[in-house]
């Protein structure tokens, strides 16, 4: 049985959206994930919000400490909109203990990665979630 990439359609990349307050780690993240995918980039939780109404990603990538709202809260909502419930999300947190794990887990999130993080974790969850056997 061969992996197949989830190709959203109509012939373009899968789009991620990199939900965090830093800029120099959303670029680092497209960075390290390369041109394989389209990008969108959000730094609070409120702008997240805006961008997946305009086109809903194929994979969040979501920060738990925002500005204003929390990734959590975020997460939380996003999982009671039947348009994202399946909507694979990591949290990337510099939070790293087995509580911080729970927390997202139990928010619905699909991962979780901490901060800082090896390039080859962030490519293997995402490439992970992306495929479908």
């Amino acid at each position: 049985m061969t992996a197949a990439v989830r190709q959203p359609g109509h012939g373009r990349r899968p789009t991620i959206l990199v939900c965090d307050d830093e800029e120099s780690l959303r670029e680092l993240m497209k960075v390290t994930l390369g041109d394989e995918y389209e990008y969108v980039e959000a730094s609070t939780a409120d702008a997240a919000l805006d961008a997946l109404q305009t086109a809903p990603p194929d994979l969040i990538l979501l920060d738990v400490m925002l500005p204003g709202r929390s990734g959590i809260d975020l997460l939380r909502d996003l999982r009671e909109q039947a348009a994202f419930a399946d909507v694979p999300v990591v949290v990337v947190s510099a939070w790293q203990t087995l509580a911080d794990h729970r927390v997202a887990l139990d928010a619905g999130a699909d991962g979780f990665l901490g901060k800082p993080f090896l390039p080859e974790e962030l490519t293997t969850i995402v490439t992970t979630l992306l495929t479908e056997e």
